[in-house]
């Protein structure tokens, strides 16, 4: 009679240990391979050299664009919808630089993009504004 305990303990105990350890590996499986990079004006204009068409979006207004932006930047303005609007046409599997004048709507933008699934998202400290010093 001891014998069937034990064995049955011992399988009930297999059974919940191997279930947990299924449950753990499909958790793994389900977290997104999403990256949100802030990076300093120096490391910013490194990582877009090193892009052969990188996906260089200003998020400011037309205004502010028509001012003086990145060269190889697209505009689309986070205020007006326009990003949201953009997003659809960006590739998911590629890293996206974002910036703004000085980060609060590349901040948006970049979780806007990693809610969306975008796998790299690199935003620049401190903006245009930044980078312009």
């Amino acid at each position: 009679m001891k014998n069937i305990f034990y064995i049955i303990s011992l399988s009930f105990f297999t059974l919940t240990a191997c279930n947990g350890i299924a449950q753990k590996e499909n958790s793994t499986e389900q977290t997104s391979t999403s990256s949100h990079e802030v990076l300093s004006p120096t490391e910013f204009k490194l990582a877009i050299e090193q892009e052969e068409k990188p996906q260089l979006i200003d998020v400011r207004t037309d205004g502010e664009f028509s001012a003086g932006t990145i060269k190889g930047a697209t505009n689309y303005d986070f205020l007006n919808g326009s990003f949201q609007k953009a997003i659809e046409s960006f590739d998911k599997s590629k890293p996206v630089y974002v910036f703004c004048a000085v980060g609060g709507r590349s901040g948006k933008a970049s979780a806007l993009l990693q809610k969306n699934k975008f796998t790299q998202v690199i935003e620049l400290k401190g903006g245009y504004n930044a980078w312009h010093k």
